[in-house]
């Protein structure tokens, strides 16, 4: 088969990806990208076959394909390691912190629309869909209401970085915030363990110091030292305000290009349980995420070899015809809804419903108090250069 497209091309209008996605799980569903030196995975089951075998292919950077990936995040680890870090996010993200985090949310989003009072038109991913994932993700890390300013500069610094489109001036620039950024964070960590509050960052330096692993049966106490609580807390500030903030953007355009869907949810809110998962199947903010192959084996007959990288397109496989009903329809009541946006197997996101919260809390109180948004007229949406995130750097709307 003669590759037709870059599939992984940094680009907004995913018409022309989308048909060749299509023809790749129709013809070849596991192919070998000879320009790039990778396998794509592209059906649903071939994904979820590669998520959940980490000892056949292993999350750990290696190979080509490095874009995004920070060798300290739970993410690009297995085994042991992955789980230390897994269990010590998992006893932070308690239900009643869950609860405090929606309702926080709720009023960010309700304080962002204020800021608009007496305006018709703005820039909603900078003035509506930023702000409210990133103000979470500060209380989380009990970020002080005096360096939000300073915050929000250090954690687009961070995000840009991490997606891998930083050319040598912008990466110049970024670096000195970067750095501030992990000097921050880090006085922080020391606060928090010698005065504990009610707060995600608390937890995390509590559970780190409390032994993850000392609850089972012949194993040791197992403790994470102040760089690696450091180290989680900034892979939090990635994973929970990136992919957030775009889902947030790309949900309101979905919403705002299929009217019908928009009014079926403002008719009737119960809605919100199936139009989230909706949203993050259509979007993709995760466009894909790359494995590598840890000794010789095959999928779907195709022969991988021992350390070659295999992407798996989530792009693709959540628009798989073999799983979804007419899957290039956007529809706020899908159910069942399967989608691999949250990644699958050991390393589902531990902040999936949190997402799906803030999502929500965000979405609805905009619809709400805006209820007359459209898109502005002769302004198109912009898509951000990155070939891992799917996601609007500008969406200029009025009302």
């Amino acid at each position: 088969m003669k590759k037709r497209y870059d599939i992984l091309a940094p680009i907004h209008d995913t018409r022309e990806r989308d048909l060749a996605l299509a023809e790749l799980r129709r013809e070849c569903p596991v192919y070998w990208d000879e320009e790039n030196q990778w396998w794509l995975v592209t059906r649903h089951a071939d994904v979820r076959e590669v998520s959940r075998d980490p000892k056949r292919f292993s999350s750990e950077p290696k190979g080509p394909w490095h874009v995004g990936e920070l060798h300290f995040s739970m993410q690009a680890m297995d085994g042991k390691p992955h789980l230390r870090h897994r269990n010590v996010v998992s006893r932070a993200f308690t239900p009643r912190m869950a609860s405090q985090l929606y309702e926080r949310a709720q009023r960010y989003t309700d304080e962002a629309i204020d800021a608009l009072e007496g305006e018709s038109s703005t820039e909603f991913v900078t003035n509506l869909a930023v702000p409210v994932p990133m103000r979470v993700i500060a209380d989380m890390l009990g970020v002080a209401d005096g360096d939000m300013e300073m915050f929000r500069e250090w954690s687009d610094a961070l995000i840009l970085a991490a997606s891998g489109n930083q050319d040598a001036e912008s990466m110049e620039h970024s670096a000195p915030l970067i750095a501030e950024l992990g000097e921050y964070i880090s006085r922080k960590v020391d606060e928090r363990r010698a005065q504990p509050v009610d707060d995600i960052l608390s937890r995390i330096v509590r559970a780190a110091d409390d032994g993850i692993l000392a609850d089972r049966p012949g194993e040791d106490v197992d403790v994470l030292d102040s760089d690696e609580a450091k180290e989680m807390a900034l892979f939090l500030l990635i994973a929970g305000n990136e992919t957030t903030r775009n889902a947030i953007s790309q949900g309101m355009l979905a919403l705002l290009q299929h009217p019908e869907q928009c009014e079926r949810l403002r008719a009737d809110p119960s809605l919100w349980g199936t139009a989230a998962d909706e949203i993050l199947r259509w979007s993709t903010p995760v466009r894909a995420m790359r494995r590598v192959a840890m000794y010789e084996t095959e999928l779907r007959g195709q022969k991988i070899r021992e350390g070659e990288s295999v992407v798996m397109v989530y792009a693709s496989a959540n628009r798989d015809e073999s799983v979804f009903d007419d899957p290039h329809a956007f529809r706020v009541d899908r159910k069942p809804n399967e989608h691999v946006s949250f990644g699958n197997g050991p390393h589902f996101c531990l902040g999936a419903n949190l997402a799906r919260m803030e999502l929500r809390a965000a979405l609805e109180r905009i619809l709400a108090q805006l209820p007359n948004m459209r898109l502005a007229d002769g302004i198109e949406p912009t898509g951000i250069a990155s070939p891992l995130i799917d996601g609007l750097e500008t969406l200029h709307v009025e009302w």
